[in-house]
């Protein structure tokens, strides 16, 4: 029988609001050939960028900035990297988000119009940017649990680190395993507490399910948690707390439907 449901779940949490979006400059040690824990949950396919720097001399390039975007001739740039000049010589050095705007994914710049850059002016920019490895080849991800490691025979070397660029979904508990849990909650009030299914309609009942189907929803985002380390283990028990006061919620909505236990009479004698 149907106590509770998915909508009525998602009322009182809503795994939505855990931050997705991208995930940038991720460090990553690879030790040997081992699977290593990217955190969040839930990674877009073909989304994750491996890079590193290379190349320690800063890149020159002369652009002409109008009132576009202009790309570089490399993507992946080091974050505050960028010195933007009038000249090779430095004779007026422009400030980054004042006078231009970096795009440091993409590799483009723009002048910003209250800037000091006029629309036409061309400008000599210097920048250090990341080398990119290839998946498949390099390393290999598996989207579905969070992990990476490297591949044997590529350039990734034992002990180097790099650096993971990558796009989180909002969350692995989607509707699938939300619905999960209210089946399981649904099943087990059914058994315990309702096996005449005479009690469906009943608002107490419905709420104990509900509290109970939130309790195993919180338990399953703990244990995706405990995947990552120091950081995971906190927030894991950020939910299994969540987890236990919905469940202390579900006991004691329970009590109205458990008859009371009588007392205990002493012995007599016969």
């Amino acid at each position: 029988m149907s106590y509770t449901n998915l909508e009525t779940v998602r009322k009182h949490i809503n795994l939505d609001e855990v931050p997705g979006g991208e995930k940038n400059d991720f460090p990553v040690t690879f030790t040997d050939l081992e699977w290593v824990n990217l955190p969040g949950r839930g990674i877009f396919e073909n989304s994750v960028v491996v890079k590193a720097i290379k190349n320690y001399a800063p890149i020159s390039e002369v652009v002409t900035l109008g009132d576009g975007v202009v790309s570089l001739s490399n993507s992946r740039l080091v974050a505050n990297s960028m010195t933007a000049a009038s000249d090779s010589s430095l004779g007026i050095i422009y400030k980054e988000n004042i006078d231009f705007s970096v795009d440091n994914g993409r590799g483009t710049i723009s002048r910003l119009i209250d800037g000091e850059i006029a629309s036409g002016s061309i400008v000599v920019v210097w920048y250090y940017y990341y080398s990119t490895y290839t998946e498949g080849v390099d390393y290999s991800v598996n989207y579905q649990s969070g992990m990476i490691r490297r591949l044997p025979g590529g350039n990734i070397q034992p002990d180097q680190m790099v650096l993971v660029d990558y796009e989180l979904t909002c969350n692995q508990l989607n509707d699938e395993y939300i619905s999960e849990a209210v089946y399981e909650a649904n099943a087990i009030v059914e058994k315990l507490i309702d096996p005449q299914k005479r009690f469906g309609a009943d608002l107490t009942l419905q709420t104990a399910a509900t509290c109970l189907a939130v309790s195993l929803v919180c338990r399953m985002a703990a244990i995706s948690d405990l995947r990552f380390g120091d950081e995971g283990r906190q927030t894991a028990g950020a939910w299994l707390s969540l987890a236990e006061s919905y469940r202390d919620d579900y006991r004691n909505l329970l009590k109205a439907f458990r008859p009371q236990a009588s007392g205990l009479t002493g012995p007599k004698h016969t």
